[in-house]
């Protein structure tokens, strides 16, 4: 372990960047305790100059070589978007400093984001209280706006952007009982994707695993900054990110011992933002110009297909929770159509 630090230092050391001074010795490293938690993820080490209280340099570590694509993703998306955003890139993400392999091992190097995770900070002050999650909701969708539009990039004539979403569909049939009427949705969603593919004339770059969890209310300027972009990609909607934070921020605001039970009532929690939360949000995103937006529910259950099988698809493996998103899309069944997905 020390030889493999001694290395990832002088990396570190070795480092120039524009409009930045050196990093300086002493560089010490510290293990985040939830990094070795999933076999598959990546191991988190956070870097401290010259005996600075705070980190400045976040370094992640891929567990497992066959993983480290995932490493490069969010390497390389990370040039990208500090390429399109500009001078704006500081306040929203981490800046990538390097991906290099140390010890035979798949390693990202990039600046520490100071500030809270909104895992932490919305645990017991946020989902159960209307203000503050309208508030939270509205901040959000303007910030992913803003990061989505300066992503935003001009097809070129004949160009089509990858995905591999059938693919999950057929792996969501395949690894879960799908009921005939399951299957009827289904194929509006494809339609629906298939309606806004000829409508987006722009790509953009999601996210990819959109979440609270994945965000930081920035200490310096107070804006929320995104991090963990290993599942970013291009997209002709925004969909998949737009829906999600919904999504996983129903799921965190209830508990239960039954993953089932767990969905029903995260599924309530959405009907009652739907009345006040729901329709701030969208209308704080706005109607995208550029590219596309799929209604409430396709776009819903489409988050649901694509979380249901990820891991499967990408590690070779299920996850126990996993199955949570498929109980959701049966939830999500249900779910009031012709609405706009906008106001």
């Amino acid at each position: 372990m020390n030889t493999f630090l001694d290395e990832l230092t002088d990396h570190v050391l070795s480092i120039q960047l524009k409009d930045h001074p050196p990093f300086a010795r002493p560089l010490q490293w510290v293990f985040f305790p939830n990094g070795s938690t999933s076999q598959d993820g990546s191991l988190m080490l956070f870097g401290f100059e010259n005996e600075k209280p705070n980190p400045t340099l976040a370094v992640k570590v891929s567990r497992l070589l066959v993983n480290d694509w995932m490493l490069q993703n969010e390497y390389d998306r990370l040039v990208e978007l500090w390429a399109r955003l500009g001078d704006e890139a500081v306040y929203r993400l981490p800046q990538p400093l390097a991906m290099v392999s140390i010890k035979k091992q798949p390693t990202l190097i990039t600046t520490y984001l100071k500030g809270v995770n909104l895992l932490r900070a919305s645990q017991d002050a946020v989902w159960d209280n209307p203000k503050q999650m309208l508030a939270l909701a509205v901040d959000v969708a303007q910030s992913l706006r803003d990061v989505m539009d300066r992503t935003a990039t001009k097809l070129l004539m004949g160009e089509q952007v990858p995905s591999d979403f059938k693919q999950k569909v057929e792996k969501f049939i395949q690894m879960y009982q799908i009921t005939n009427l399951e299957k009827q949705a289904i194929a509006e969603v494809m339609n629906d994707i298939e309606i806004a593919k000829a409508q987006a004339d722009h790509k953009i770059l999601l996210q990819g695993d959109f979440w609270h969890g994945n965000m930081i209310r920035g200490e310096e300027y107070g804006r929320l900054m995104f991090i963990d972009w290993q599942y970013s990609c291009w997209a002709t909607d925004v969909s998949l990110d737009l829906y999600f934070f919904l999504l996983a921020g129903s799921l965190a605001s209830v508990q239960s011992a039954s993953l089932a039970d767990r969905a029903r009532k995260a599924v309530r929690i959405l009907l009652k933002w739907q009345a006040k939360i729901i329709p701030a949000y969208l209308a704080a995103f706005g109607k995208p110009d550029k590219y596309a937006l799929l209604p409430i529910r396709s776009g819903m259950l489409m988050c649901c297909i694509e979380n249901a099988v990820r891991a499967s698809i990408d590690i070779g493996h299920d996850q126990v929770e996993d199955v949570v998103w498929r109980f959701m899309f049966s939830e999500l069944m249900s779910w009031p159509d012709g609405q706009e997905s906008y106001v």
